[in-house]
């Protein structure tokens, strides 16, 4: 049965895939011609490649030239049929009497036989063949021993596909490990950049799955915690820059400790202050108990911190801090070559304000941040007042202290 040149170009791009044209010699495929031309006692034998324009011989025996015209040759009809092609007598058929010089006018033949090579998918992409300058016919056996070889033939073209796919295998193996450890490099980099700001946990999860880190907001509800050193402006005009910073580098280190037990993000250091987002980028059951609880702990550290103060000869420091609860809109903001995970909007405004009317020591919450925390707080004192930016009145609350087990709650949460 004859096939249809449709899949001509699907054969072509089968043979290219090898890469196996103009390659040198290979025993392996000359081994099998050599058994061919040995078993069969015939002059000539080669593999042929048929290409869009030539047949190009991979192994031969008894032929000088290393290819010739497709159009020409005989294979160039072998590899159109399903079984081998066998021609007793090249002179007496009509089909091939002038193709006795395919292999020049001096190396003339009369016999020619020739197996069809296909691919796994059945495409044929060449041949094995034995050729005579005599006339001759094949026994049964004879053919048998033949289709036998065209099959090893195939075998070692399948094996030059496993061994590509090996190699491509192992190219992208190593690709594969060298992005890992790349990706592994970053990550731990990133994990020492960003866990000064928030708890090795948070980062981690974000690395697991960086989706909220993309440039863009999303509205949620969270807590958002503003501290703020009192007349420090005052301070810093008494100490020298390495004072200065030393004062700060201690005081920043305590209290990002304490907000990291509590699971907040710290947003910024915006000179003395500290903004810290509790609820995002990492989910928190009780956010705004979360807040609460950890500025508390904050005005306890702030203790250990004038214990180093006074010991270094440093003014003692005092810090007010300001909580509120609502919704805000979170996420990366910025521009493609820099952004910044932040949280906006009139819930972040209030606590800020909410911060600024704080004396030394004092824990200032919104009415929102009340409703969210339960029971758990203890209120010293509350009343309403007139905050810059909002028409009407605010309620706000001294948190005086926190009920202990939901202290250990949030704690074991974590």
């Amino acid at each position: 049965m004859i096939n249809s040149f449709a899949r001509e170009e699907e054969r072509l791009a089968a043979l290219y895939e090898l890469q196996i044209l103009d390659t040198p010699p290979e025993e392996r495929f000359d081994r099998i011609v050599n058994l061919a031309v040995g078993f069969l006692s015939v002059p000539i034998g080669y593999i042929a490649l048929l290409d869009a324009h030539r047949q190009w011989f991979k192994a031969r025996c008894g032929i000088l030239i290393s290819q010739s015209d497709r159009n020409e040759s005989i294979c160039h009809y072998t590899i159109q049929h399903n079984e081998p092609l066998v021609i007793p007598d090249i002179l007496q058929d009509e089909r091939f009497a002038d193709k006795y010089a395919v292999f020049g006018e001096d190396n003339p033949i009369r016999f020619y036989a020739g197996v069809p090579l296909s691919n796994a998918d059945g495409l044929k992409i060449g041949t094995l063949c034995v050729a005579d300058k005599d006339p001759r016919h094949l026994t049964e056996s004879e053919l048998k021993l033949l289709c036998e070889l065209a099959r090893q033939a195939e075998d070692e073209l399948a094996l030059l596909t496993v061994t590509k796919l090996k190699k491509s295998l192992r190219e992208t193996n190593t690709a594969l490990n060298e992005a890992k450890e790349q990706l592994e490099l970053r990550n731990e980099l990133l994990l020492k950049m960003f866990s000064s700001y928030m708890s090795d946990e948070v980062v981690k999860q974000l690395l697991a799955s960086p989706k909220p880190l993309q440039l863009g907001g999303e509205k949620r509800k969270i807590s958002i915690l503003f501290s703020d050193l009192r007349d420090f402006t005052s301070i810093s005009r008494t100490l020298s820059p390495e004072k200065l910073v030393d004062m700060l580098n201690h005081y920043f280190c305590r209290m990002a400790s304490v907000i990291e037990k509590y699971q907040g993000t710290i947003n910024a250091f915006i000179g003395d202050a500290i903004m810290v987002i509790f609820g995002a980028p990492q989910d928190i059951e009780n956010h705004a108990l979360s807040a609460a609880a950890c500025a508390i702990e904050m005005q306890q550290a702030l203790h250990d911190v004038n214990e180093y103060t006074r010991e270094n000869n440093l003014p003692e420091l005092a810090m007010g801090v300001g909580i509120n609860t609502g919704i805000a809109v979170i996420g990366n903001i910025g521009s493609d070559r820099r952004q910044q995970y932040t949280a906006i909007g009139c819930a972040v405004n209030l606590s800020s304000r909410i911060q600024s009317l704080t004396s030394g020591g004092q824990i200032l919450i919104s009415e929102h941040t009340l409703k969210d925390t339960g029971n758990c707080l203890m209120i010293k004192s509350h009343s309403s007042v007139e905050v810059k930016g909002f028409d009407d009145p605010v309620k706000i609350y001294e948190v005086e202290g926190i009920d202990e087990a939901a202290t250990h709650s949030l704690i074991k949460q974590k």
